[in-house]
């Protein structure tokens, strides 16, 4: 078996970040929790002496993370006491789960009965397990007293690496001959400088965005070297930031730069004044390069004498956060775009001291080791350095093109020394978030839902009153996105996709050594030694039969992801499995060609993500259901499962549950509506009783997304309105499918049924929230009024198989549809003014996309008013309507049309 990970001497991070969150877990716990403790285990002075004992070791740890220069060349000593660390911090947040568990699901049993339950399992000795944690801190606090009390003896300078100031620090010139790839980028960044945008305002900022190693600072100088920007401005300064942010120091150095003189003064205040009387009518340049600072407010105070300048005033901005683009109130924001290969190895030659033209073989590994720059120009000049150092062999360029870029002492990797900044910025919750992704493939496709619900599962995401723990998650994302972590893309199917470029995933590896394993090219075989790893995933391109088993306990694993690119054919779980693996808060056994789940699941009781997805199994295990901890139960196409346990009601922490829609499920399990606390529910299925009827959604308002509710057709009119569809705002997208009459339904019989289901469907009114409508197989007369309500928000309509339906709506009066397709309406003979409404105005006005298919009755399609209609319409289709004779002239003169199977269509001309 093949592991992927690195080996590190970077002794911090993921670790003591959880060790924090850990900490921040314990003092969160309110006077109830306590109560709880107290009553039920009787450890609460224990409790409170470890959340003073964590306190302490958290700021040894804070102490030691300030200085880049331990953290990044620490000694074995320092390294072996953050590994302990790690391993520790783990063993805290087991206690406090354990604790927060039984808190939250003993429910109304009272404390005396939850004690004695406890007491009689004896599966977790918690006074024990606390006082020997307590032992454990206690040791390492004086380990680590003693190892800065050497440094003190020794004389080490608390202060930070000399390497990572030089790379703070940044000087203005630029030998432009050098620079490869940006001279469209310094184009459009003087045309910007040089343009009135920015209205009439004295001062206007532009941002340069992007990654570590990008070139930022670089473009900037480029610009700020430029002969014509000498022409346009009167003074130019360039201040260098970094991560720091010193008001005092900024406003001094901007002072400096501008007269040439030193400043004494060391007040704000002072300095301030100053600056305004100097610059007060001088039309200037400055570029604040390296800037991290993500606060309005300190920009707003910054920039006040900066005002005083004469207008057209600029400044430009470098910095790696599309946050501090926002927070500096730019104008104007350019996000640089990476190097190609060919530019990359252009960059490299420059660093060489010999020619490789004419050298085939060398020129070739040359601009392979190119190739694994990634775009970066920094990548680029590291590896031409290390080239120039290099022998003129071929055998060594390749040993290069073999190697790891991360293996290059500090000294000489500028590149990790940046990417390494821009992850210690990050907050202790982000670094878990962003440490946790090593878990994945490189350029792996990022879903940034399935990605936050993880980050739940592992109680990554702190709770803040008011906010959906997915909201709180997402924001998450999106600090890290626009921190230049994460890279937005489109896939094959224009979906918005999110990658991480390969450094920044190495980075995440690195930062996650010993906590998180990645292992890959797994053997159908496998019996995973688990060691100490906390989060582990599985890559595995496996068609044959995959055998998982455990050979020892973890009570730190976490994490347990199966990646599979392909389905495998058989997928078998050892009966022993989880009882080896108790602490799992993620479990991914999805496309591994399971036929049958193992009963123990019960085991996994702190479990909060289980994704089955996409096997073969038939039905879920009672045991499932005793997971009182699970956020999650993703089931997405699992087609042979007809029925989930009845005791799935009992899952009342359940806030996601992913079912196969087109699968065989019959009906819900019974008393579903118990589970309130759902956020999002793929598909409901009715049942013929009341305890698995549609009433049973009443109650299950915080639904949203998209939800397919399947046999409507068993629904009756007083269930529809128990339903209470109107009070699910969230709801994105609703579906609503029947099964269709069967033939041969007396006259009397088909009428009951088609007035019947018309009330449903009056009934089963929406909010008006709703976007997206699907009617499927409705086999009512009439569709209600509801459709056409002026305050709905719908932007996209689906009619299919509307048998008995012999009229649309009149959906041209609504403002926000921007997508309509009808199909299979047998019965629709003409399309008329009725269909585009009675309102003077415009119809169908934000219209794009409209749809005809398999209207094998449809004759003529007419629209006589006065009124403009589908002024947007960009897309036009008419597929198989072979009666259709006739079609509204306006329509041919909108975008792409797309008519066929229309035999008797006259196509009118055009206006």
């Amino acid at each position: 078996m093949a592991y992927s990970l690195f080996v590190s001497g970077f002794p911090s991070g993921f670790g003591s970040a959880f060790f924090q969150f850990a900490l921040e877990r314990l003092a969160s716990f309110g006077s109830f929790a306590w109560k709880e403790v107290k009553l039920i285990w009787d450890v609460e002075d224990e409790l409170k002496k470890l959340r003073r004992t964590m306190s302490r070791v958290q700021d040894l740890v804070d102490h030691v993370e300030c200085y880049p220069l331990r953290m990044m060349g620490g000694s074995k000593a320092w390294k072996i006491w953050f590994a302990d660390i790690k391993k520790l911090s783990y063993d805290a947040d087991s206690i406090v789960d354990y604790i927060s568990w039984y808190i939250s699901t003993s429910g109304s049993i009272p404390q005396a009965e939850v004690r004695n339950m406890i007491l009689s399992s004896g599966e977790f000795q918690l006074s024990h397990e606390i006082n020997e944690l307590q032992n454990k801190l206690e040791d390492l606090a004086r380990e680590m007293e003693g190892l800065l009390m050497i440094e003190k003896i020794k004389g080490s300078p608390n202060l930070m690496s000399p390497h990572i100031h030089n790379i703070l620090s940044t000087s203005s010139l630029v030998d432009e001959n050098t620079v490869v790839g940006r001279a469209t980028a310094k184009e459009m960044c003087l045309d910007m400088l040089k343009s009135q945008q920015g209205g009439d305002i004295n001062l206007s900022v532009m941002s340069l965005v992007g990654m570590a190693g990008i070139g930022k600072t670089t473009l900037a100088r480029l610009v700020y070297d430029d002969k014509s920007v000498n022409k346009v401005f009167d003074k130019k300064m360039w201040v260098s930031v970094s991560m720091k942010f010193d008001m005092i120091g900024i406003t001094k150095s901007i002072l400096e730069a501008l007269t040439g003189n030193s400043c004494a003064l060391a007040d704000l205040n002072s300095v301030q004044v100053l600056l305004r009387r100097v610059i007060q009518g001088l039309k200037f340049l400055l570029v604040l390069d390296d800037y991290w600072n993500e606060k309005h407010t300190d920009w707003n105070l910054l920039s006040l004498p900066l005002k005083l300048g004469s207008q057209g005033s600029k400044v430009i901005v470098t910095t790696r956060s599309a946050k501090v683009s926002a927070a500096v109130q730019s104008f104007q924001t350019y996000n640089l775009r990476y190097l190609s290969n060919d530019e990359c190895w252009a960059v490299m030659k420059q660093r060489l001291f010999f020619q490789v033209e004419g050298q085939e073989n060398l020129e070739f590994i040359g601009r392979e080791i190119a190739n694994n720059c990634k775009g970066l120009p920094l990548a680029a000049e590291m590896l031409g350095s290390l080239l120039s150092n290099s022998e003129c062999s071929e055998n060594e360029w390749r040993c290069i093109l073999k190697g790891n870029l991360w293996d290059l002492p500090l000294d000489k990797n500028d590149l990790f020394s940046a990417l390494m900044l821009s992850y210690l910025h990050l907050p202790s919750q982000l670094q878990k978030c962003f440490a946790y992704c090593s878990l994945f493939p490189q350029n792996h496709e990022f879903e940034v839902e399935e990605l936050v619900l993880l980050w739940m599962a592992e109680g990554f995401i702190q709770p803040i009153e008011g906010w959906r723990l997915e909201d709180l998650g997402r924001r998450c994302f999106n600090d890290l996105y626009s921190r230049s972590f994460f890279q937005q893309d489109t896939n094959s199917s224009n979906q918005i996709i999110y990658r991480m470029h390969d450094f920044v995933h190495d980075l995440a590896q690195i930062v996650s050594t010993d906590v998180c394993l990645q292992v890959t090219n797994m053997r159908s075989d496998c019996c995973p030694l688990f060691g100490d790893t906390c989060h582990l995933s599985m890559l595995c391109d496996c068609v044959e039969s995959i055998h998982l088993r455990a050979s020892q306990k973890n009570k730190r694993l976490r994490t347990f992801l199966m990646i599979n690119k392909r389905r495998a054919r058989e997928g078998l779980l050892n009966n022993e499995l989880f009882a080896y693996l108790q602490f799992l808060r993620v479990l991914d056994l999805s496309r591994i060609g399971l036929v049958e789940l193992t009963d123990s699941f019960g085991h996994l009781k702190y479990l909060r993500y289980l994704n089955l997805s996409e096997n073969r199994i038939s039905m879920l295990p009672k045991s499932v259901c005793d997971l009182l901890a699970l956020q999650t139960l993703k089931l997405k196409n699992c087609r042979q499962i007809r029925e989930l346990p009845d005791e799935t009601k009992n899952l009342s922490n359940l806030r996601h549950l992913d079912l196969d829609i087109k699968g065989q499920l019959t009906k819900m399990p019974p008393h579903f509506g118990r589970l309130t606390n759902l956020q999002s529910l793929s598909a409901f299925i009715v049942g013929n009783k009341e305890e698995n009827g549609i009433s049973q959604m009443s109650d299950m308002n915080l639904l949203r997304g998209s939800l397919c509710i399947k046999n409507i057709q068993l629904v009756n009119v007083g269930d529809a309105t128990q339903a209470k569809l109107r009070n699910k705002e969230f709801l994105d997208k609703l579906e609503l499918q029947w099964v269709p009459l069967t033939s041969g339904v007396q006259q009397n019989a088909l009428q009951e049924a088609q007035n019947r289901q018309g009330f449903v469907l009056s009934n089963l009114r929406p909010h008006e929230n709703l976007k997206e409508l699907v009617i499927d197989k409705y086999c009512g007369i009439i569709c209600p009024i509801w459709f056409c309500e002026p305050n709905r928000k719908l932007t996209s309509i689906h009619l299919q198989g509307l048998k008995y339906c012999e009229s649309l709506p009149p959906l041209g009066q609504l403002l926000s549809l921007k997508s309509f397709y009808i199909s299979d309406m047998p019965l629709l003979e003409s399309m008329d003014d009725d269909f585009y409404g009675t309102r003077d105005s415009v119809k169908f006005p934000s219209l794009v996309l409209f749809e005809v298919r398999r209207m094998t009755r449809l004759i003529s399609w007419v629209y006589t008013a006065t009124f403009v209609s589908m002024p947007l319409l960009n897309s036009f289709t008419i597929h198989d309507c072979p009666n259709l004779i006739s079609i509204p002239a306006n329509l041919m003169s909108h975008g792409n049309s797309n008519i066929n199977d229309c035999a008797n269509l006259l196509i009118p001309a055009q206006p």
